[in-house]
């Protein structure tokens, strides 16, 4: 890949990998996205346990929300067939953008990602949970 930065090639894979499991999530068995994920795991860096949870949680999402339970019950099945270390990882992640979608998070998903992040040492985590609770005297909720 000439030209590009190993960034920019791990960016590129990632996009591919998301595209991937947007077309396959309700019909299909993965293979795209899961040999996507193992290509990651294998040039980027990231971790294989980490990145086949994620991807077969998306798959599940991605499947469920295509009305396709069959599907979203075999990729949800295949999430939990990792390490228990990954699958808390996916867990956290999934409410740490939800948080970030929604602008907030609940004090309890707050306080249970700080403690993931503490354990992990994950301060990237962290800065992201303190950057959506806000410095509103503790509080993690949104003003209404």
């Amino acid at each position: 890949m000439a030209g590009l930065s190993s960034g920019d090639y791990v960016t590129q894979q990632i996009r591919a990998l998301a595209e991937a499991v947007r077309r396959e999530g309700a019909g299909g068995v993965g293979t795209r996205s899961f040999q996507l994920a193992e290509h990651l795991a294998a040039e980027g860096g990231v971790h294989r346990g980490d990145i086949l949870t994620a991807t077969a949680t998306l798959l599940a999402m991605t499947a469920w929300c295509d009305g396709a339970a069959d599907a979203a019950l075999r990729f949800a099945e295949l999430a939990g067939e990792h390490e228990e270390e990954s699958r808390e990882l996916v867990t956290h992640l999934l409410c740490l953008e939800i948080g970030v979608d929604q602008g907030w998070l609940p004090q309890e998903q707050a306080e249970a990602l700080l403690e993931y992040a503490r354990r992990a040492r994950r301060g990237d985590l962290a800065t992201r949970v303190r950057a959506i609770a806000g410095t509103r005297g503790g509080r993690h909720r949104r003003e209404d």
